[in-house]
């Protein structure tokens, strides 16, 4: 009986999980990751958005959690449907929470020209299946 249940069991990882949560990407989706390098040290909570638009916008798709105590933090957003978006990573070095950025934060859109902001236009390109990587440095909020 206990081969039975492992068996079934694997088969679901395979397919979704055991716990009902996928363990895969979608068919049809691609992934973005890379390497983003922080001004400083930090264990504090982080995101890594991608979005249709610049600004306060709801994310396309997003990677969160807790950054690892040093100046380089790895990330992988998994999912993300085709299209050419912004990003924009935090870290909430202060863990003040909120949804904008305090001083001595650390953020930055991606193609920023040193200030952190965001480029003119859209610059993730992510195609219809397979992994981008992204790495840049985020900047100290003023």
């Amino acid at each position: 009986m206990k081969a039975l249940v492992l068996t079934a069991c694997a088969m679901v990882v395979l397919g979704g999980g055991c716990d009902g949560s996928s363990s895969g990407m979608a068919a049809g989706r691609a992934s973005v990751s890379g390497t983003l390098t922080l001004p400083g040290m930090a264990t504090a909570p982080y995101f890594v958005r991608l979005q249709a638009t610049s600004g306060a916008a709801s994310p396309v798709a997003e990677a969160t959690g807790t950054t690892n105590g040093t100046t380089m933090l790895p990330y992988s957003i998994r999912d993300v449907p085709a299209g050419t978006y912004f990003m924009i990573a935090a870290v909430d070095v202060d863990s003040s929470g909120g949804t904008s950025s305090t001083p001595g934060d650390y953020r930055g859109w991606y193609g920023h020209t040193g200030d952190g902001n965001p480029p003119a236009t859209a610059n993730v390109v992510v195609p219809a299946s397979g992994t981008v990587t992204i790495d840049y440095s985020l900047v100290v909020a003023p």
